[in-house]
């Protein structure tokens, strides 16, 4: 009988204190690792609001030349929905005026339900778009980007 009890003192096994701190390492780690996920996650939602935005701002400038040609070089009648000449030419786009000319229809800048603003104004042959994340609502962005404005300046010929 001694002998076998002799033999297990020789078997090298954990304790439960290092079994304990095997766990916390790897718990900590863990916690780290998680916490670098949700800023890549938040990152990438900024970067991709903010792409969004500056498309919808391109868009806008690029339906803007249209209009000043339109207008200057055809002689069309100017578009109230695009104002493009004099002091009248400053716009604030919302989803609910102008549907048929900013919307999905038209320039597809806009469409019901938008998470975001965009206005504009022309000045001296330099048309400025600002388009900015909704702050309100229940329809507005997650994350940090939310307070960044996205302002695309062009120059017109």
């Amino acid at each position: 009988m001694n002998r076998e009890h002799t033999d297990r003192k020789k078997e090298r096994g954990l304790t439960l204190v290092e079994v304990l701190v095997a766990f916390f390492i790897l718990f900590v780690v863990t916690l780290a690792v998680l916490q670098l996920l949700a800023m890549a996650y938040l990152v990438n939602l900024g970067s991709m609001i903010r792409t969004d935005l500056s498309y919808r701002a391109e868009r806008v400038v690029e339906t803007i030349r249209l209009q000043r040609y339109r207008v200057f070089v055809v002689g069309a009648a100017e578009d109230p929905c695009c104002p493009v000449v004099g002091p009248s030419a400053a716009k604030m786009i919302t989803p609910t005026d102008c549907q048929t000319f900013w919307g999905s229809d038209g320039a597809n800048v806009m469409e019901a339900g938008a998470r975001h603003t965009l206005s504009y104004t022309i000045n001296n042959n330099t048309v400025t778009v600002q388009a900015e994340p909704l702050k309100t609502g229940n329809n507005q962005y997650i994350g940090p980007a939310t307070f960044k404005v996205v302002i695309y300046v062009a120059q017109l010929q």
